[in-house]
């Protein structure tokens, strides 16, 4: 539930958004038809190297929090990150339906053609949860422009009939969100206040506090400074996830240095699908974080960023 106090800090950020989210500004880059959105950050200017972050399903690049992008800045990296088709500021796909369905395949495809319009030939790549089912089928398709694969919170098959799914009480939490606010979708208080009740089912345990201000500044940004959020999107990347399948067999011959990262208390993307991405790709580094969810939070931040530092400095 949306207490007073939280109340007040959504009028505290309608009335005074903040800037901390974009570190340069939006720029717009057109493959084929399909526009999309990015931001290409860097301190240092020469032979640096790239970073690029995928987000999650019905995400933005702004999920990706601005302390986590900041930690990178400062060790070095040109950090770019976008939105996915159908997220944020890139094109929605309006008319879905064959021939428009996509794959997670033909995200990496844009993805490709994003980086070959930025000439950018080989890069370090991060994706949380579809970002990194998505970063996964880039390495498998495209190994000779990797250089290091990072998983967050992702798996190798959602729908591993071994494993759990999207679990079910998660499901009903977001469902009893939607019922409880979505009567107050005409303004801009009640879109946030939606936006905020469903982002914090991915908090994990209990022992760290849901950074309410970077989800509603990120969610303000987003309804008035770009398109808002898709509501289309769910269901058109849930299809490409579930339409691509199993990628198990092809990561097993993965020789691209890869991180996973997961949570013990993801309760979207459960522990038992990083585990068994780390098992089945050879020579797969690890980060195992007791009580984190499927998010990024400050508590967390400082072992996430300094694993992924170190990973990326591998000598590929």
């Amino acid at each position: 539930l949306i207490s007073r106090k939280t109340e007040a800090l959504i009028d505290q950020v309608i009335a005074a958004p903040g800037n901390r989210l974009l570190f340069t500004g939006l720029k717009y880059v057109q493959i084929t038809d399909t526009s999309i959105c990015y931001e290409d950050i860097h301190y240092t200017d020469g032979d640096t190297e790239v970073v690029l972050l995928l987000h999650g399903l019905a995400q933005t690049m702004l999920s990706f929090p601005p302390y986590f992008v900041e930690a990178l800045l400062q060790a070095g990296f040109r950090i770019i990150r976008m939105d996915l088709q159908d997220s944020g500021g890139s094109t929605w796909v309006e008319d879905w339906g064959n021939p428009n369905k996509y794959t997670l395949e033909d995200l990496g495809r844009q993805v490709i053609q994003v980086m070959d319009k930025l000439a950018v030939k080989k890069f370090h790549l991060i994706g949380m949860s579809m970002g990194g089912m998505t970063a996964q089928s880039i390495c498998i398709n495209y190994p000779d422009r990797i250089k290091t694969l990072t998983s967050l919170m992702s798996t190798g098959y959602m729908d591993d009939p071994k494993l759990t799914g999207v679990p079910l009480p998660f499901m009903l939490r977001i469902a009893s969100c939607i019922l409880l606010y979505s009567r107050g979708l005409s303004s801009l208080k009640g879109k946030l206040k939606m936006n905020l009740a469903i982002n914090r089912q991915l908090q994990g345990d209990s022992s760290y506090s849901y950074d309410d201000q970077t989800t509603l500044e990120a969610a303000h940004f987003e309804i008035t400074q770009k398109k808002g959020y898709n509501p289309k999107a769910r269901r058109q990347h849930g299809y490409a996830v579930t339409k691509s399948g199993s990628r198990l067999e092809a990561l097993k011959k993965l020789e691209i240095p890869s991180l996973v990262i997961h949570g013990t208390h993801d309760p979207l993307v459960k522990l038992a699908h990083g585990l068994k991405t780390i098992e089945t790709i050879p020579n797969c580094r690890s980060l195992i974080l007791h009580g984190m969810g499927h998010h990024l939070p400050k508590k967390f931040n400082e072992e996430i960023t300094t694993a992924i530092i170190n990973h990326v400095g591998t000598k590929v």
